[in-house]
């Protein structure tokens, strides 16, 4: 009986330390998952550093005195972990930035809660939505956000040639964040491109710092001082108090950013006095090239690749060869010459080309021009007004609006490059601009000066297999 109870006091002081082992061992994983995810103590391994973030993210972090927080939307067993491990780093960073993943079609009342009313389109079930709820400000980033891109010359394309994770991440924390941010109006209430339209051009506003209004001139007769007025092919014309309203604005220095496009009415009389003002009057009809001017047009003669001029919008998009712009259809303008107080500078002109007429059951009337009529048009204008008080209005004009609300044109040209050089131009209030390099997208491919050693590495295996199966061989045969 007594070696039955001392087998029963081993077995069972064995069975105590196993589980007492167990629990620590459970303690010290669930304790030491908890550190590494409140200090981030996780090693980056990826080739290119792509979960760790740079000092200039260390500084916008530290200096969050507001909560932000990221909704990580994706799809069922299609998480970027990659991206996930770049907001635990955050997190761990900064008491005021957080984060939770999220399912969109869980929760479809998410967007509603937490993004501002013009913008819920480009809410997808895959994308990040940082929020700043103090601000009551949203920025959206999805697959787009994450590499940068550059023209490829020899394949004649855009080529993905960087990630931009930290890059686009803390950009939008900075704008949500940031108390005051520069402001442009969008005009509304005579069938301008409304904000459905143009989310391609709110999205690449918001991710350069800048916020986004609509204007009703109707509603509210002042047009802010320290904003930008933007009016994007309207259909219908100006009354003449807006017309007012909008001179004002420019006597006072405001400055505009106008597109009209060929198949806009060319006769509003108020909207063309506002384009006189700024010394531009409209050709009727649409832009097309002379179709033997290949190097002026990109696969059709009514899409327009304008030759750059330079001037303070174009002259660094020059130098850097970043000059590929498409109008996909396009009005062209008169100018008036410069004179003291008004200052006209031609940014865009086309190739060899015609204005077509636009016939009365709307289609186009390609074939009334002889090619000894072809000459070059203008179809974007800088112009520069000053006012009885000494103060200066610029107002860009152009005569497309395609390349600016355009996705497609945004990935295939170098439409935001131009949109954001006219802006910063024209408008005197410039957010902070926050620059990180992208991070290599691709890891570079093995490279030889020569066959030979590529052709060594090969052969070399199977010889050396070769061969000792030669001397096992030799050895058998001699036993």
């Amino acid at each position: 009986m007594k070696l039955f109870n001392s087998k029963n006091k081993k077995t069972l002081k064995t069975l105590t330390q196993v589980f007492i082992l167990i629990v620590l061992f459970a303690l010290l994983t669930t304790t030491s998952q908890q550190i590494e995810a409140k200090y981030a103590l996780k090693k980056d391994l990826s080739f290119n550093n792509i979960t760790s973030y740079s000092s200039v993210t260390e500084e916008v972090l530290k200096s969050l005195e507001k909560p932000v927080k990221v909704y990580a939307l994706f799809t069922p067993g299609e998480e970027d972990y990659n991206l996930i491990t770049l907001l635990e780093r955050y997190a761990a960073k900064s008491p005021y930035f957080s984060f939770s993943i999220e399912n969109l079609a869980e929760n479809p009342a998410l967007i509603h809660s937490v993004s501002d009313s013009l913008y819920d389109g480009a809410v997808t079930s895959d994308c990040l939505i940082v929020h700043s709820e103090s601000n009551n400000r949203t920025r959206i980033i999805d697959a787009k956000d994450y590499v940068s891109q550059s023209f490829d010359p020899a394949t004649g394309s855009f080529v993905v040639d960087g990630a931009t994770y930290e890059s686009s991440l803390t950009q939008a924390i900075a704008y949500v964040s940031g108390d005051e941010l520069p402001t442009i109006y969008m005009l509304k209430g005579h069938g301008e491109i409304g904000s459905d339209a143009s989310l391609t051009l709110i999205d690449f506003l918001k991710r350069n710092n800048y916020a986004v209004k609509e204007l009703d001139l109707l509603k509210n007769t002042v047009i802010p001082e320290d904003g930008l007025l933007m009016i994007l092919s309207p259909l219908k014309d100006l009354s003449n108090a807006e017309l007012t309203s909008i001179k004002n604005y420019a006597e006072k220095g405001g400055s505009l950013f106008i597109t009209t496009d060929y198949n806009n009415p060319h006769n509003m009389k108020n909207f063309n006095a506002l384009l006189r003002y700024y010394g531009v009057e409209i050709l009727p009809g649409i832009v097309s090239a002379n179709i033997d001017d290949r190097a002026s047009y990109y696969e059709n003669p009514l899409y327009l690749m304008p030759y750059m001029q330079e001037s303070e919008i174009t002259s660094t998009l020059i130098s850097l060869a970043q000059d590929r712009l498409i109008f996909a259809g396009a009005r062209a303008f008169i100018t008036q010459d410069s004179s003291g107080s008004l200052q006209i500078s031609p940014l865009l002109v086309s190739g060899k080309a015609h204005i077509s007429n636009i016939n009365d059951d709307g289609t186009l009337d390609l074939d009334n021009y002889q090619d000894k009529d072809a000459k070059s048009y203008t179809l974007a204008v800088l112009s520069n007004r000053a006012s009885e008080t000494g103060m200066r209005s610029k107002a860009f004009i152009s005569g497309n609006s395609s390349a600016f609300i355009d996705e497609w044109l945004y990935a295939n040209s170098y439409s935001s490059e131009f949109l954001l050089s006219t802006i910063q131009s024209i408008y005197r209030e410039t957010p902070s601009k926050i620059q990180i390099k992208p991070k290599t997208a691709f890891r570079k491919p093995m490279e030889f000066n020569s066959t030979a050693l590529p052709t060594i590495i090969i052969a070399l295996p199977p010889v050396i297999i070769a061969s000792v199966g030669f001397v096992i061989l030799i050895k058998r045969r001699n036993l």
